[in-house]
């Protein structure tokens, strides 16, 4: 394998590995090391059905079944693939993942992980963007670290721009589904120690502890420091790129900055995490 770093503060790109093949121990153990350390890994030219993105995904964890997942998202024969792609509401074109979040964020198993197989991309646009929690969390002041650490903040899913205008009905199935749950505005990520910011722009509604107006100004002030450029990794896909990232540790977000009647496309799988956070 070759590695190739992608950004200052996270992202790598290995070569020379065919993913659709078992992984032996010693190249296993140096993903899993290389993962910690980059948080984002890279692989192109991959070619892989859903069975073989489902076994290496397996290499590094358990896999959720997406069973809160509308089932026209899921793959019928594979629970564990979700299909990545816009969806038509009301309408408008909709983008999952337009605003910076961290995977199942909203539940009180946040994901471990993800991989996601490029099928379709369009001629231009639609990259992905990924932010360092941990470099986010290093910049912050020593007196602001002391203030956060903490805190908790309310995780909804509803509170993004992508329920602005649903129907009170469609509102109210996903709070079904996925009610708001409470989680620490710090968290601790295992594979390397450091201490990293788990808020982001569309789950993190309110801060428990302050009031209303303080949390809207901790938050947004949150919100705008973690999209920072120098904590960034953009990823420009091409047909099967797989990427995979640590939910711990980051926050991403997808464009829908490509023309109106283009393909996106793609197949992901998420890491079981442990369990963290309480129902709000």
């Amino acid at each position: 394998m070759k590695i190739k770093p992608l950004a200052a503060a996270l992202g790598a790109e290995v070569e020379g590995l065919d993913l659709s093949k078992p992984l032996d121990d010693a190249t296993h153990a140096e993903l899993t090391e290389l993962w910690g350390k980059h948080l984002v890994l890279r692989f192109r030219g991959q070619k892989l059905t859903p069975q073989q993105l489902v076994a290496f995904s397996r290499n590094f964890g358990e896999l959720e079944r997406h069973d809160n997942y509308p089932a026209d998202t899921r793959l019928e024969e594979w629970p564990e693939v979700l299909r990545i792609k816009a969806t038509t509401v009301k309408g408008v074109k909709i983008v999952f993942g337009q605003q910076w979040h961290s995977d199942l964020s909203y539940t009180t198993r946040p994901s471990l992980g993800s991989c996601l197989y490029s099928l379709r991309m369009p001629s231009a646009g639609g990259d992905t963007l990924f932010a360092s929690m941990i470099a986010a969390y290093d910049t912050l002041s020593p007196a602001m670290k002391a203030f956060v650490d903490p805190l908790h903040s309310v995780h909804d899913i509803t509170h993004g721009r992508i329920y602005h205008g649903r129907t009170w009905e469609q509102y109210a199935e996903s709070r079904d589904r996925n009610p708001p749950v409470i989680q620490p505005m710090v968290r601790v990520h295992p594979p390397t120690g450091r201490k990293a910011l788990f808020v982001s722009e569309w789950m993190s509604s309110r801060v428990v502890e302050l009031e209303a107006e303080e949390g809207r100004a901790l938050l947004q002030f949150l919100a705008e420091h973690c999209a920072r450029p120098e904590f960034a990794f953009r990823q420009s896909w091409l047909p099967d790129d797989v990427l995979m990232w640590d939910n711990r540790a980051t926050i991403h977000m997808a464009l829908a900055d490509y023309a109106p009647g283009e393909q996106r496309e793609l197949l992901r799988t998420s890491l079981v995490g442990e369990p963290l956070g309480e129902l709000a």
